[in-house]
């Protein structure tokens, strides 16, 4: 059997709790209502999350153009010295944003994070967040293969990548690298900044047989000074 060769480290996040989450007031219109920023707790988790993988040196750390996820993405560049961009890609969007939502230009990435960049493929004159109505679960596993083979297309000689989406989408994204269907009979709980490490492996190369690794799940360890409850009770 071949010795494994680790082409990709994925450390999948989901921001911190928005102000949605929180039960907080986000304004009216399609765009406030779907697209939140981080509550002050959410920000804190934020924070706390970027301290705790300082030690991981990432490649590149990427999130959707959504507000929360670009904030939780920025605070973790901050406290990196490989990579202190942000990269934005609109197939990471959360799913269910419908096409009332309209149209997030770059600059308004820009205005929520300003380290952020473009990611390569993405169309720095498109619109940022994906939209589409009424999608249905095959829809979004269909999103999130095309999304996995984005990033394997990208990433394949050992990157570390720290990538902050959405918690259903990740949901679809986790069960898209492990070769599950949309009609599992479980489902997968993702917490605010909870990370899920995923390995991918050189086809034909993995441990045990298996081309990809979930390595750990909804990890919190970076809240447990402050927010020790949340790690018991609060998804």
């Amino acid at each position: 059997m071949p010795d494994p060769i680790i082409e990709l480290e994925l450390y999948l996040v989901r921001h911190g709790e928005s102000r949605s989450n929180a039960g907080l007031p986000t304004g009216d219109d399609p765009q406030s209502a779907a697209d939140p920023f981080l509550s002050d707790k959410g920000l804190r988790q934020a924070q706390l999350l970027g301290e705790y993988y300082a030690r991981v040196p990432f490649d590149r750390i990427i999130a959707s153009g959504m507000n929360r996820a670009l904030q939780t993405a920025a605070e973790a560049a901050k406290r990196q010295t490989y990579t202190t961009l942000v990269e934005a890609h609109p197939i990471f969007t959360e799913c269910g944003v419908g096409t009332d939502f309209g149209e997030k230009p770059f600059e308004r990435v820009r205005e929520t994070a300003p380290c952020a960049i473009p990611a390569e493929g993405a169309d720095p004159n498109g619109n940022f967040v994906f939209t589409q109505n009424s999608p249905s679960d095959e829809m979004r596993m269909a999103r999130a293969k095309e999304s996995i083979r984005y990033l394997r297309e990208r990433f394949h000689n050992g990157e570390r990548v720290m990538l902050v989406a959405h918690a259903n989408f990740n949901t679809f994204f986790v069960f898209a690298a492990l070769g599950l269907s949309t009609h599992e009979i479980f489902d997968i709980a993702f917490a605010n900044t909870g990370v899920t490490k995923l390995v991918f492996y050189k086809a034909g190369t993995g441990l045990w047989g298996a081309d990809t690794h979930m390595i750990y799940h909804n990890d919190r360890s970076h809240l447990a000074n402050e927010f020790p409850d949340d790690l018991l009770t609060k998804l």
